[in-house]
């Protein structure tokens, strides 16, 4: 049977595969849609995008909700309250088709209130808003519940693969639409078709892993009521997540038009490509930190928190200053300088970067532990500041205003709130203080990193690819030194590089360079076997 390990190594490469295909298609299709319709049609696509992402508030968390109650009966093979688990997932999923389609319907009248210029002559607005509106309703209505089997299981990968595929297949069918057509509402249309036949195959595969699970049983009372819980505090969770990645396209589409908001979003596009790729990793090991919760105690898993903290803090650190380097040249060879920022909003798109994930490792605990319940007012803070400062600041700072009000309930409400709600209620006997004096330290490490490598590219004018190129070898090489030179001395480093190393198959490499410490000559066999399968390299690892 596979380890906690192999399972996250499985998910993690996985999910960087099915991100990398995302991107790669993404960028094509934006790099199509910009040269053959114009940067308004981008801003159209990104327009729907965001106020489906606010509709599908309607999900309430029941995913995140569900696999963590899944991961029990799963682990001791209890296939009837599986089964009765996914039987009540189905009947919410159909549920929530429903909502969401009377929510669409409702929404269509003010459509022309958050579109008020730059709409493409001779383009229905309410009906590309209703092929975008099915396309979403079919994700829930058809068979997306028995994806929670591949997760609640550390076996994410298959969905990786699924996803994989079929977003592919669509784009090369939009692709030739737009090219062959120049029809936009034959790109839109293929989107719910790929939605119907990539569930289809969802089914038929999660049928053929575990055929004992079917959808039948019932769910005890009580926890039915766990769940309810559960599920209100992941939806005021998802009310913070959706209006910090939608709220700031409608805003500026209604105040600035959908031109801007095009320009907008292909510098955002790179921002969330990568964080996609970074989320994807971190939600990797989320199935297996919430096994090991579960069989752990937690003195171990804040071994494995303080790990994972300094790797994932290495890597965020490492991107965000090859974006200083890397993203200017990169957006004028793409798009051309018409598409470009100034080089002060491009910082903010990189502090808005680091942001988003400098406590995502505190993040992905907390849903690991189920606490979302416990830290149901913080989402509620975070969205209405959120709301009145992306009002406020657009109409005096335009771009800048919007990003930066983001940036501070990222910071400030979340950082900080969310942090104290899982030293409270999981990690009640260690410091938050020292955690919070950590997340600085990176902070100023990167930052140092950043200006040094800024002002290096400067002095080295280069134009395409080769900036592109040799830009991002001096922001690797800079951040990448000045982040071990920082944390060597952490007395997490040797045990969090040992981990990356057994991660990517290395084991033994760590174990010569004395990374991993050797079980006690006198344990006996028994012992140094379980020993050698929890070991502090082992525990911790899995997952939008």
């Amino acid at each position: 049977m596979a380890t906690r390990t192999q399972h996250a190594r499985r998910n993690i490469i996985t999910s960087v595969i099915n991100k990398l295909v995302i991107m790669l298609t993404n960028f094509i299709m934006r790099t199509v849609l910009i040269h053959y319709l114009g940067e308004v049609y981008l801003g159209l696509d990104s327009l729907f995008v965001s106020i489906l992402q606010i509709l599908s508030l309607s999900e309430l968390g029941i995913s995140s909700a569900m696999v963590y109650s899944m991961y029990k009966p799963l682990a001791e093979n209890d296939t009837p309250a599986v089964c009765a688990l996914l039987k009540l997932y189905r009947t919410v999923y159909r549920w929530i088709a429903l909502i969401m389609t009377v929510l669409g319907l409702a929404v269509t009248p003010f459509l022309p209130l958050i579109v008020k210029k730059d709409l493409p002559e001779g383009m229905n607005l309410y009906v590309l808003f209703f092929i975008n509106l099915a396309n979403t309703v079919l994700s829930y209505a058809l068979f997306a519940y028995r994806s929670s089997l591949f997760t609640a299981d550390q076996k994410y990968s298959v969905n990786n693969n699924i996803y994989s595929i079929f977003k592919i297949g669509g784009t090369a069918l939009q692709v030739l639409a737009i090219i062959l057509f120049k029809n936009y509402y034959m790109y839109s249309i293929i989107l719910p078709l790929t939605t119907i036949l990539k569930n289809l195959a969802l089914y038929i595969i999660s049928n053929k892993m575990y055929p004992q699970y079917k959808c039948e049983g019932t769910v005890p009372k009580e926890e039915i009521n766990n769940i309810k819980k559960r599920c209100a505090g992941m939806f005021l969770h998802k009310l913070s997540f959706v209006f910090r990645n939608s709220l700031d396209s409608i805003v500026l589409s209604a105040f600035l038009g959908l031109a801007l908001l095009g320009k907008y979003n292909t510098y955002y596009y790179i921002i969330n490509a990568i964080s996609g790729i970074m989320i994807l990793v971190s939600n990797s090991v989320t199935a297996s930190v919430g096994n090991s919760m579960v069989v752990e105690s937690k003195a171990k898993n804040y071994a494995d928190f303080r790990k994972l903290q300094l790797l994932y803090m290495g890597l965020t650190s490492w991107l965000t200053v090859c974006l200083v380097a890397c993203t200017q040249p990169f957006i004028k060879l793409w798009v051309g300088e018409k598409m470009m920022f100034t080089d002060g909003i491009m910082f903010v798109f990189c502090i808005y970067f680091f942001s988003i994930h400098f406590s995502r490792v505190c993040h992905v605990y907390r849903d690991a532990a189920g606490l979302w319940w416990q830290d149901r007012f913080r989402p509620i803070v975070e969205t209405v500041v959120n709301l009145v400062l992306n009002i406020l600041l657009v109409k005096y700072l335009g771009v800048t205003g919007v990003m930066l009000s983001t940036i501070f309930c990222i910071v400030g409400i979340e950082g900080t709130w969310g942090t104290r709600i899982l030293f409270k209620y999981y990690f009640s006997e260690e410091k938050m203080s020292v955690y919070m004096l950590k997340l600085l330290w990176s902070w100023l490490l990167t930052a140092g990193s950043g200006a040094i490598v800024y002002f290096i590219c400067r002095a080295i004018p280069m134009q395409g690819i080769p900036a592109i190129l040799v830009y991002g070898i001096i922001g690797s090489a800079v951040s990448i030194v000045i982040y071990i030179l920082g944390n060597v001395f952490m007395p997490e480093f040797k045990p969090a590089v040992a981990f990356a190393l057994k991660l990517i198959g290395l084991n033994k490499v760590a174990k010569k360079l004395k990374l991993v410490a050797p079980a006690p000559a006198s344990a006996p066999a028994e012992t140094t076997e379980n020993a050698d399968k929890t070991d502090n390299v082992d525990n911790v690892d899995k997952k939008d």
